[in-house]
């Protein structure tokens, strides 16, 4: 399966950096760690400073690999 997920670029001056992922739903990018937390689609898509990747989540394929799509 390949899911969109999202890296905001300000929180690399921190220990961790939150990853959000795409539901496809809601149109929202939720947190990982905090499924409350999101932003929308749009906004994340339209603002430079994030970066979107595409990620291989299956056991059967690569898993892991992804694919950075926004620069």
């Amino acid at each position: 399966m390949v899911k969109t997920r999202a890296i905001y670029i300000g929180d690399v001056r921190f220990n961790e950096c939150n990853v959000f992922e795409l539901n496809t739903e809601t149109n929202y990018f939720e947190m990982l760690n905090d499924r409350e937390f999101r932003y929308e689609k749009e906004v994340v898509e339209e603002d430079d400073d994030w970066l979107l990747f595409e990620v291989i989540t299956d056991k059967d394929e690569l898993d892991g690999r992804a694919k950075l799509i926004n620069r």
